[in-house]
């Protein structure tokens, strides 16, 4: 693939669900590869159209970009793209060749898994650890299946030296998260991500959720910590949380995990009550969790909240977690049955 169609492809995939004019995309060009003209740009995309790859809508006086993925060949070049940054990451990292011929062993017969994606590759390894996004098919034994890659994954870790956070995950938690509107690692993942492993089905997948749904990045990526007081009160309130004497105004959405992880890391007390009633009224998705708490230092308290939930409320997404953690040996830490259980009492939640 020639050097403009490879960065033009790669430039739109990274930011597919913006709606990206030509002079857009010439200055996002520019802005990670360094040069960029509109002349040039302009007349690879009349080819590109010509090809059948891409669509240009005239919106006004502008012409937004599209990929078109009714063409049959544009999964191959989206994998082919996927291929070329594989390699420009590996072929400076040599020393990381040990690692990924023996992850390739030690999963090559998991027939659950449809693809593996590095997220951030090239932060992430500055910081000798690597982030992993598992795509896995429905099985029966979906839950057996994630505990064992995480303990794979946790030898690999122990053996290379190198950290790995894994986020695991089948079809469904995967159309929900990247369609919905609300922050989350998913949709933040889309924009700085490698697919390592069957490119092609990775494509094939967003392929078919695009045909139903909007996706649409999210850059950059959240910091749990940085999430504001203002987002905070917000998003508890969406949850069925109002904390005392706060005054309510509109804020960003962000996905009940990540709220989870700021609580967490904050250790403040009264909103670890907090936690306790919006884990206990909502729904969250147990790998996303698992991640958060890989990546984060909170699974030991993480657990210690999980474990009083399950006694006093249990439903299968906190036992499930539950299961998940015990894989990263890390110990639990005690949470206040008693202060726990009176603040579900009060939000009438048992």
């Amino acid at each position: 693939m020639d050097t403009p169609t490879l960065r033009i492809l790669e430039t739109i995939s990274s930011n597919i669900g913006d709606s990206l004019s030509i002079y857009q995309l010439t200055d996002r060009i520019k802005e990670t590869y360094g040069s960029a003209y509109y002349a040039n740009i302009y007349q690879k995309l009349q080819d590109l159209k010509s090809e059948g790859l891409l669509s240009l809508e005239s919106v006004g006086r502008s012409s937004i970009i599209k990929l078109n993925f009714e063409n049959y060949l544009l999964i191959d070049k989206l994998a082919e793209i996927e291929i070329e940054k594989k390699i420009d990451f590996l072929s400076e990292r040599n020393n990381l060749f040990s690692f990924f011929v023996e992850m390739d062993k030690s999963l090559k017969d998991k027939c659950s898994i449809k693809s593996i994606s590095s997220i951030n590759p090239s932060k992430n390894i500055k910081l000798n650890k690597i982030e992993l996004l598992f795509l896995l098919r429905e099985t029966s034994d979906y839950l057996s299946e994630t505990i064992d890659l995480y303990e794979d994954m946790l030898n690999l870790e122990k053996k290379h030296n190198l950290k790995i956070n894994n986020l695991i995950l089948d079809k469904h938690d995967f159309f929900d998260l990247i369609t919905s509107d609300e922050i989350n690692p998913v949709r933040e993942a889309l924009g700085e991500k490698i697919a390592l492993f069957c490119p092609q089905a990775f494509w094939s997948e967003i392929k078919e959720i695009a045909e139903k749904n909007r996706i649409r990045t999210i850059k950059p990526e959240t910091k749990p910590l940085n999430i504001s007081d203002l987002d905070l009160l917000f998003n508890l309130n969406r949850f069925g949380y109002k904390e005392f004497g706060s005054y309510l105004a509109q804020g960003k959405k962000f996905c009940i995990e990540y709220i989870a992880t700021k609580i967490l890391l904050e250790e403040d007390a009264r909103r670890m009550e907090a936690l306790a009633v919006i884990l206990t009224k909502n729904n969250f998705k147990s790998n996303l969790m698992a991640f958060l708490s890989q990546k984060y230092p909170i699974a030991p308290r993480l657990r210690g909240i999980l474990k009083i939930l399950q006694q006093l409320k249990a439903k299968p997404e906190i036992e499930k977690t539950i299961q998940i953690l015990q894989t990263f040996n890390e110990e639990e830490l005690p949470a206040d049955k008693a202060s726990i259980k009176q603040k579900l009492e009060l939000y009438n939640v048992l």
